[in-house]
């Protein structure tokens, strides 16, 4: 053997990286399909056991909300007959005629104890409870609106029986027979039997569920051990390609890792792949950079009003045009106010405005000031039956500007409002709202016009 054979000899000695590949592709294939099967059940158990806590959850929650509710209607029931205030009246008859959340709690478990009759058996004995305990929650109440002389009852108030009035001919026998409905001993003892009821109905019906949640989490548990040992095996044989992988892929991963961990671009290195991923990601890197420089841009605050600016609108609006109501409001006669009264007055005034609008519109509304005194609220999850939201919330804001408690001038708004439909862009929403706004300037102080439709003055809001 000469010298050139012995040298072709030592470079092509050790093991075929091209035999290890071919073997470990073949084994690792199997162990693949193996694991994918797996993967497969995993996460049919998974849905599994996401339903059954899901169902757990929601019938913790509506045994809560049924609670919360029968505990609501008794405070609210109880506050009235010692107090006389309309609005623990009006608080009790939203809640029982209105949110009704003792009904929706009982179906939401009624769909969830269908093959459970003792939970049944309970739940019905705990709602008729509750049913006979809100007549005399009512009872008690009509009494105290009598004694109160409450007139413009509601429905369900005026429509109880007078037959209970009988024994109570003057006012003070009416409190005291009100009272007694709602503060006795007896009441206590049936609102007691009420949750002992409900406990009871839970009890039972948590009891099943805990059973198949535990039957999903045993068999998920199973299928996850099985996972874990079909991958052990399968990094296992590819161990000896990595390795020969070493020098070219992992250790300049390594070095890739830590730029990444201090927000650093790559250096090139390593194989043609590391090449190409590294300049890759320099350019998403720089593109990124850009990205965030703008935001930030974007994000910045009106310096008068505190609230976001022109820029925080385009942006916010660019990415939401669907399901939203855009509002564009604008102070009436805001030049002459400023010549009036100075600028300083007309400063002050913005900024109780934009404070309004953070008060009185929700966290996930956008309010902003777009330009001088014109404001928008980008109002999101919005629909065109969501009208009275929009008035009461623009009453709000006018309730606030009528507070004279900062010794500012009046002032009137106009607003214009326009609901995004399908197709709208950000431009098509803003001249649509735009186009209410003008209209609500040419109307009377404080009108409010939805794109499409009529004024609507500050008497009718």
């Amino acid at each position: 053997m000469n010298e050139k054979q012995k040298q072709l000899a030592k470079q092509n000695g050790g093991v075929s990286i091209r035999v290890v590949g071919i073997i470990t592709t073949v084994i690792a294939i199997g162990l693949s399909f193996y694991a994918f099967a797996l993967s497969g059940y995993i996460a049919e158990t998974e849905i599994s056991l996401a339903a059954e806590e899901a169902r757990y959850v929601e019938c913790s929650n509506a045994v809560d909300e049924l609670q919360a509710a029968s505990d609501y209607l008794t405070s609210e029931s109880r506050m009235y007959v010692v107090t006389g205030r309309r609005e623990h009246l009006d608080n009790y008859v939203n809640e029982y005629a209105v949110s009704s959340r003792r009904e929706k709690a009982v179906d939401v478990m009624r769909s969830n104890v269908a093959e459970n009759q003792e939970a049944i058996n309970e739940l019905e004995m705990a709602l008729d409870s509750s049913n006979g305990l809100a007549k005399s929650e009512l009872a008690a109440m009509r009494l105290a609106a009598d004694y109160y002389e409450l007139e413009d009852l509601p429905e369900e108030i005026a429509t109880v029986s007078t037959d209970l009035f009988r024994s109570t001919p003057d006012k003070d026998s009416k409190l005291n027979a009100a009272r007694g409905l709602v503060l006795s001993d007896n009441y206590d003892s049936a609102k007691k039997s009420i949750v002992e009821r409900v406990q009871a109905s839970s009890m039972a019906l948590l009891e099943d569920l805990n059973a198949d949640l535990q039957t999903s989490s045993d068999a998920m548990k199973s299928l996850l051990f099985q996972l874990r040992i079909a991958v052990a095996l399968l990094l296992c044989v590819i161990l000896l390609f990595v390795l020969a992988l070493f020098m070219y892929v992992l250790k300049p991963l390594g070095r890739y890792v830590e730029r990444l961990s201090g927000d650093e671009p790559l250096e090139p290195d390593g194989a043609y792949e590391l090449h190409y991923l590294a300049n890759a990601y320099n350019t998403i890197y720089e593109d990124n950079t850009k990205r965030i420089e703008q935001l930030r841009k974007y994000a910045e605050q009106d310096p008068l009003t505190g609230i976001s600016n022109r820029g925080g609108y385009d942006n916010f609006l660019a990415t939401h045009t669907r399901n939203i109501a855009l509002l564009l409001i604008d102070v009436d006669n805001f030049m002459d106010f400023n010549a009036v009264y100075g600028h300083d007055t007309g400063d002050a005034v913005l900024i109780k405005l934009a404070e309004a609008l953070v008060t009185a519109f929700r966290s996930t509304d956008f309010p902003c000031r777009i330009e001088g005194d014109r404001f928008a609220v980008i109002m999101t999850n919005m629909n065109t039956e969501l009208r009275y939201a929009i008035l009461s919330k623009i009453e709000l804001v006018h309730s606030i500007l009528d507070d004279d408690s900062s010794n500012l001038p009046a002032v009137t708004l106009s607003v214009g409002a326009a609901f995004s439909t399908e197709g709208m862009n950000d431009k098509d929403i803003y001249r649509a709202a735009s186009t209410a706004l003008s209209q609500a300037k040419q109307a009377e102080p404080n009108s409010v016009v939805f794109y499409g439709e009529g004024v609507v003055t500050a008497d009718e809001e």
